[in-house]
Formats: C-alpha cells, sequence, structure tokens
C-alpha cells in the first residue's frame, strides 16, 4: 500500500461512511490537528480523545474506546480514522482490528516517526505492563494519507525521534541511500515531504514483499531488540526516553554486534556510529540498569526456542535477520555503550 499525500479518496470515503466514521486523537493532537483536519476534507467528523502519550498504550485505553464507539452505535461498516503519531496508530488499528472481529481503519500520521514507520505496514498493538507491543496483530489500514504541514507541530526532539528510523531504513537500503540521509548534517529542521516519502517507499517495499513478517519484513527490526529493552528499562525507572532515541541506541548496538558476528567492516560501522552519537546521546541511568535491559531483551517477541534473535548487517543493504546472540555477547556491547 503506497501511501497518499492528497485527500480526495479519504473525502470519498468519509462521505459515504453515513456517519460511521470517528477520528482518534490524543489530547495534543485534538488540540493541534483536528480542526485542521476537517477543514482540509471540508467535513465535521466525530472525535474521540484520548490522553497523550506511550503509557495509554494498554487495554484500558483500548476498552475506552471500544465503549465510545458501542456507546455510539458503532455498526461494522464503521472506520477509525487515526489522527496521531505511533501511539495513536498502533491503539486505533488495534482497537479497529478487533471491535466486532474487525472494522476498516485510516491513518493520518501526524508525527514524523508515524509518517515514516509506524502508520504504514499494518501492525497494531497495545503494551503489556512496561513490555512493548506484546498484545496485538497485522491488519492493514484502508489507506495512509501524509500532510506534511502537520510536523510543524512537533518539538525538536520528535522530529528527531522519527529520523531514528528514516536513518533505519536507509541503512537497510544502502550506501547511497545512508550518504545522501547523513548530508543532513541539522536533522531537526521540517523535512520536506519528498525526503518523507522516499524513507517511507523504502519500508513499502519491504512490507510489500512480506505482509505477515514471516521472513524478510524483520530486517525492519534492525535495532529494536535492544531498542525496545532500553524503553522497558526507562519506564521501569520512571525514566523518559522516545522510541526514535531508544532505537539509535539499539542501532548503535547492532553495529557493534554486526562486527563482531558477520565482519562488518568496522571503520564503515564507526562513520554511522559517530554520525548517530552525535545527535543522540546515551541517558546516564542506562549505564546502572544493564541486568534490567538484559531482562527485557530475553522477553522480545522476536525470541524463539530461547534464543536472543537479532537483526545485523553483512553490509549495507544486506541485513540479515534471526542472528542468533548470546547473553554474553550482548552484555559485553552494553558495556561498551
Amino acid at each position: 500500500m503506497k501511501a497518499k499525500t492528497d485527500f480526495e479518496e479519504l473525502i470519498s470515503f468519509v462521505q459515504y461512511s453515513k456517519g460511521q466514521c470517528y477520528v482518534l486523537c490524543d489530547e495534543n493532537t485534538f488540540k493541534h490537528c483536528y480542526e485542521v483536519f476537517c477543514q482540509l476534507i471540508a467535513l465535521k467528523v466525530q472525535p474521540i480523545v484520548i490522553k497523550a502519550g506511550e503509557a495509554q498504550k494498554n487495554i484500558a485505553t483500548c476498552e475506552f474506546i471500544w465503549q465510545k464507539l458501542i456507546d455510539n452505535k458503532a455498526d461494522k461498516n464503521a472506520c477509525i480514522i487515526n489522527l496521531g503519531g505511533g501511539v495513536v496508530s498502533d491503539i486505533g488499528g488495534f482497537v479497529a482490528a478487533t471491535y466486532k472481529r474487525g472494522i476498516k481503519y485510516i491513518n493520518v500520521p501526524t508525527s514524523l516517526l508515524a509518517m515514516v514507520d509506524a502508520a504504514t505496514g499494518g501492525k497494531t498493538g497495545i503494551n503489556l505492563g512496561h513490555f512493548k507491543n506484546m498484545i496485538g496483530l497485522i491488519q492493514q489500514p484502508e489507506m495512509v494519507v501524509l500532510h506534511a504541514p502537520f510536523l510543524n507541530t512537533l518539538p525538536k526532539k520528535h522530529l528527531k525521534n522519527g529520523f531514528a528510523e528514516m536513518l533505519k531504513h536507509a541503512i537497510l537500503n544502502g550506501k547511497d541511500a545512508l550518504n545522501e540521509l547523513t548530508l543532513n548534517k541539522d536533522i531537526t529542521p521540517q523535512l520536506n515531504e519528498k525526503v518523507i516519502l522516499k524513507s517511507l517507499a523504502i519500508k513499502e517495499d519491504i512490507v510489500a514483499q512480506d505482509p505477515q513478517e514471516k521472513g524478510h519484513r524483520k530486517i525492519l527490526n534492525f535495532g529494536h531488540t535492544i531498542g525496545h529493552a532500553i524503553e522497558y528499562a526507562a519506564q521501569e525507572n520512571g525514566c523518559e526516553i522516545l522510541h526514535g532515541e531508544a532505537v539509535a541506541i539499539g542501532m548503535i548496538a547492532a553495529l557493534k554486534l554486526s562486527v563482531l558476528k558477520l565482519e562488518f567492516d568496522c571503520n564503515e560501522a564507526d562513520l554511522v556510529i559517530n554520525f548517530i552519537r552525535s545527535h543522540f546521546s546515551k541517558p546516564a541511568w542506562i549505564s546502572a540498569n544493564h541486568n534490567k535491559i538484559i531482562n527485557a531483551i530475553l522477553q522480545d517477541k522476536k525470541n524463539s526456542n530461547q534464543e536472543i534473535n537479532m537483526v545485523l548487517l553483512a553490509d549495507y543493504g544486506k541485513p540479515v535477520f534471526d542472528v542468533v546472540c548470546t547473553l554474553d555477547e550482548i552484555a559485553k556491547i552494553l558495556l561498551e555503550l
């Protein structure tokens, strides 16, 4: 599925829905984006507003949304329009996929992270305790519509948050894509639509080859095994870290493991690591929480047969999935960080 940059098809969809469309927002996107969205489609669509933040990505929030749908007598023809970042698209997609055994949903991402990653691919889900995306399923959205000006509502750190996933896509694609992206010495200014679509196209191509993540699509988890574990440790300690910030650290670890396990060129790895470190700092609390990070890695949903499966690089554009790494190897890399 290719993301759209115009609202024509979405407008037609809403017009023929007979009042059965609902816009899911968090408090921030309701304040900054909801009225703009309604103006863009020249229609008023009923909002469902949830609290903002990763902490809301749980079953209680789903129950709140399901109840709102029931209160409004939403039937099998209903549709949820997810207007927000990754948390909104993950929750909204999951609620849609499970309400009355599945209704349609549309993603209109408002953050850079959602535009280049979370809104496309069909992954939906919620967290279980502090464990990321433990409950969920894959169901493709009816459509994804991008509106780059929504990025004007983002603080600087949230642009960096999305840029981490763009960097991941470039690494997976090859050295040319990586070189082009790293020309951005300052990664936080407003990114134009062309740059966003180019990064998104890399993900869309990978997803198209393996929609259900049975094989090749697993490469999109590069940097995420340790990244998700760092997010877990942050929540355990009441600390804040954005998904992209954690994935950036996870990519550094994955690059070091790639040198160790797949003989990836250490000089090339250092070039990318230095670029990442120039834009993403490592929080001080990580060093004191290695055991919590290791425990979270053991619970990663990509593991099988009690083995830790990682996505590593043989070279730029040549990722290898399901590379088995030992706890000792991962602990060694964490110390090196």
